[in-house]
């Protein structure tokens, strides 16, 4: 059975210690990690809840993460110039993202034409009014101790981690006048 297995993404919730006191780990899917990378910050204190409304993601993986069959989403000549969109509900990430935050999440996952990486924009109606200072501190307070993680003031780009282990979450923006309107990451 599933519960047998630790989810190994260990920089969210208590999974560093369930992966450490296992041999079976379930791996997390790449727009998986982002979204909960960008998220988890804000689940973790108390600004997204199950009560706000329900996070829009939107990502683009390079074409090397739309899967080894060939298809349009693994054609580079294809992709030139644009954007494909794909699965745009009910994306088994989507699903995974919702169960392990514990809140509902729309997910629209594209492909681009760069070989790999993955870029995601989260846009979250949090629970309150907050500033952007406010937000980036409980982002740097949540990831200051993760060497895998590295967060910035400025929006990262896939291409700066292309070839390394990593993320880079960053780029807050605050809108709707700075009340309890949308936080995007």
């Amino acid at each position: 059975s599933l519960d047998r297995y630790a989810y190994g993404l260990p920089e969210v919730s208590e999974n560093r210690a369930a992966v450490a006191a296992t041999r079976l780990i379930a791996n997390p899917g790449c727009y998986a990690t982002a979204a909960q990378l960008a998220l988890w910050p804000l689940v973790k204190s108390g600004l997204l809840t199950s009560d706000c409304s329900p996070p829009s993601l939107f990502g683009v993986s390079g074409y090397s993460g739309a899967g080894s069959t060939p298809s349009p989403k693994t054609d580079a000549v294809y992709l030139r110039d644009s954007v494909l969109p794909y699965a745009l509900t009910n994306h088994i990430h989507e699903r995974e993202v919702s169960q392990q935050m514990g809140v509902d999440v729309n997910f629209m996952p594209h492909v681009a034409p760069f070989f790999r990486g993955i870029q995601m924009t989260a846009n979250v109606h949090v629970s309150r009014a907050v500033s952007k200072e406010e937000v980036e501190a409980i982002f740097q307070d949540c990831y200051h101790d993760e060497p895998l993680v590295r967060f910035s003031s400025a929006p990262p780009r896939a291409v700066e981690l292309a070839g390394a282990n990593g993320a880079a979450v960053g780029g807050v923006t605050i809108g709707g006048g700075g009340g309890s309107g949308s936080t995007a990451i």
